[in-house]
């Protein structure tokens, strides 16, 4: 439906789990024209061990999915998220009507006569299965932001190997909120750069901290979630992180 998507880790009934998103379109959802979920579960033939996909068949599980979204996806039809897991991978979608989606499917998937699959759909006017279980939660959608950032570092030349230093921004209600944060993270040898006030908004009390890290994708989700999980703590928020690039 956008072209906003990114994935994210999890454990779906205890088991790993790794979901694809549409996150544009939560701005806009639930859209009133499309109240229908639909869905197709596919049974992977060559899992791994763990459940997830395995590099034997991603070519053919690309070439499946491309198939749906071309066959399946129209003004009336908009794919929103998958989830693998478990020896599958569940194709989620949001229809205006879903009186012909088990003629479509079995139409679309025909070519792919060595995969077994499943498919229904029921009403879901509220989206919820979009807002309840396809979308992150607050610290998975922080550690897809950290990943956007390593990537935008990384398409500038950076090797994200170098430490230097990264400044963080969270928002408070309160100065005292503020400064109680602050006494928490230096405790860790964050220190203050600046105390940003605004004149707008709830979260008006900011603190912008630094501190000397490698912003590498193995090491930039222990700099930022204690940061994110403080902030919560006093009443506040995690805003986000930048650094210089060290080509």
């Amino acid at each position: 439906m956008t072209d906003n998507w990114d994935f994210y880790a999890l454990r779906v009934d205890g088991e790993p789990a790794s979901i694809f998103v549409d996150l544009g379109i939560q701005a806009h959802a639930p859209l009133s024209t499309h109240p229908q979920m639909a869905y197709v579960r596919l049974h992977m033939n060559h899992p791994r061990p763990d459940g997830l996909s395995s590099k034997e068949e991603f070519d053919a599980l690309i070439e499946i999915e491309k198939a749906i979204e071309a066959n399946l996806c129209d003004d009336e039809v908009g794919y929103v998220g998958r989830n693998t897991s478990g020896g599958c991978r569940d194709f989620y979608f949001y229809a205006v009507s879903a009186t012909d989606w088990q003629r479509r499917v079995e139409r679309t998937l025909a070519p792919f006569e060595d995969y077994r699959y499943e498919t229904g759909s029921r009403e879901d006017a509220t989206w919820s299965t979009y807002f309840s279980f396809l979308l992150p939660g607050e610290l998975d959608r922080q550690r897809i932001e950290n990943r956007r950032v390593c990537e935008a570092l990384e398409r500038h030349g950076d090797k994200l190997t170098a430490e230097r230093e990264i400044d963080h921004w969270c928002y408070f209600q309160s100065d005292e909120a503020a400064d109680a944060f602050i006494a928490e993270v230096s405790a860790l040898g964050f220190l203050v750069r600046s105390r940003p006030v605004s004149d707008q908004g709830a979260l008006r009390f900011g603190a912008q901290i630094r501190r000397t890290d490698v912003p590498s994708y193995s090491n930039i989700d222990d700099v930022t979630l204690p940061l994110f999980e403080a902030a919560l703590r006093h009443g506040g928020q995690y805003d986000g992180w930048e650094c210089p690039v060290e080509a």
